[in-house]
């Protein structure tokens, strides 16, 4: 396998990773030149409002 494969079944694993599990918030992926240079999640945490 080429490295540059690698390097992409790497990210797509990153980026799967990052969606894992995610219910509420973001997956940014940030693209420099056509290549992926970083990935940001952004979790929310939400909680469930009482009826007054």
């Amino acid at each position: 396998m080429s490295q540059q494969l690698k390097a992409d079944d790497e990210k797509l694993e990153a980026i799967a990773k990052a969606i894992q599990d995610l219910q509420f918030g973001e997956v940014h992926i940030t693209i420099q030149d056509g290549i992926i240079v970083q990935i940001n999640r952004l979790e929310k945490q939400r909680f469930p409002q009482k009826s007054k």
